[in-house]
C-alpha cells in the first residue's frame, strides 16, 4: 500500500468562507487517506501563500520531495490548492510521475495513478484552462462595450489614453480631444505600415509625449488594440 504525504496551502481572503483552512483541509485529506487505506507519512501546510507563486511554496517542495522518495501519493485538498497556474500544475504531476509518485485532488475525485487518472486530470485542466480563457473574452468584451459608451472601468486618474473623466458625472468618461487627435495620429502611422516601435519614436521625435513621458511600443500597442 503506498504511503501518503498530505499537503495543504491556506491563502486568507476578503471573505474568509471562501477558502477552508488548512486545518480543514489536512482533515479531509487525511479522512480521504483513511478511506483509502493509505498511512500518511508527514504533512506539510504553507500558510499565507499564494498557488500564483509556486516557487514561494517552501512546505510544498518539501512535501513533494518526501512523496517522491516513497514513491507515494501526495494527496492535496484541491486542483487550486495545489496550484492555480497550469503550467505548473503539470509539470507538478510529471515531475512526481517521473519519479514513481502520485498526486490525489480530494475535491474532484481524481488520482494520477494509471492512464485513466491521467487523462482525468488533463482533460480537467483542459476545462478549467478553456473557462478562464473565456472568462478573460467575456471580460475583456464587457470592459469595451463600457468604456464605448462612456462608462468608467478604472480609477479617475486610468482612464484610458483618449478618455478623460466626465466633469459632470464621475462615473462617465468622455474624449479627451487632444489624445485622440493623437490616437488618429498613430492609426495613420499603422496605415503607413509602421510598428508600434516605430511610431513611438516618430511620436517622441514630434514632441508629443504619453501624458507627460516618452513613448513606449507597448503604450502605442494598447491603443492599436482599442482601436481595432
Amino acid at each position: 500500500m503506498p504511503r501518503a504525504i498530505v499537503h495543504a496551502r491556506f491563502s486568507p481572503r476578503p471573505n474568509a468562507a471562501e477558502c477552508d483552512s488548512a486545518e480543514k483541509q489536512v482533515e479531509r485529506c487525511r479522512a480521504y487517506c483513511r478511506a483509502h487505506e493509505y498511512p500518511v507519512a508527514a504533512q506539510f501546510t504553507d500558510e499565507d501563500k499564494s498557488a500564483g507563486k509556486p516557487e514561494e511554496l517552501e512546505h510544498r517542495a518539501e512535501a513533494v520531495a518526501a512523496v517522491c522518495a516513497t514513491k507515494g501519493i501526495l494527496v492535496v485538498y484541491s486542483i487550486d490548492r495545489a496550484s492555480r497556474d497550469m503550467r505548473d500544475a503539470l509539470e507538478l504531476v510529471d515531475g512526481l510521475h517521473a519519479r514513481k509518485a502520485d498526486i490525489a485532488f480530494v475535491v474532484e475525485q481524481i488520482i494520477t495513478r494509471g492512464p485513466v487518472g491521467r487523462a482525468m486530470f488533463q482533460n480537467f485542466m483542459d476545462y478549467a484552462e478553456l473557462q478562464r480563457n473565456l472568462i478573460r473574452q467575456r471580460t475583456s468584451s464587457a470592459m469595451r462595450y463600457y468604456q464605448a459608451n462612456g462608462w468608467r472601468m478604472t480609477r479617475p486618474d486610468c482612464c484610458p489614453y483618449g478618455w478623460r473623466p466626465d466633469p459632470a458625472d464621475s462615473e462617465r468618461i468622455i474624449e479627451d480631444a487632444d489624445e485622440q487627435a493623437v490616437i488618429e495620429r498613430i492609426r495613420e502611422y499603422r496605415q503607413q505600415g509602421m510598428g508600434p516601435r516605430p511610431i513611438a519614436r516618430a511620436l517622441d521625435a514630434a514632441g508629443i509625449l504619453c501624458r507627460g513621458h516618452r513613448w513606449h511600443d507597448s503604450a502605442v500597442r494598447s491603443i492599436l488594440r482599442r482601436a481595432d
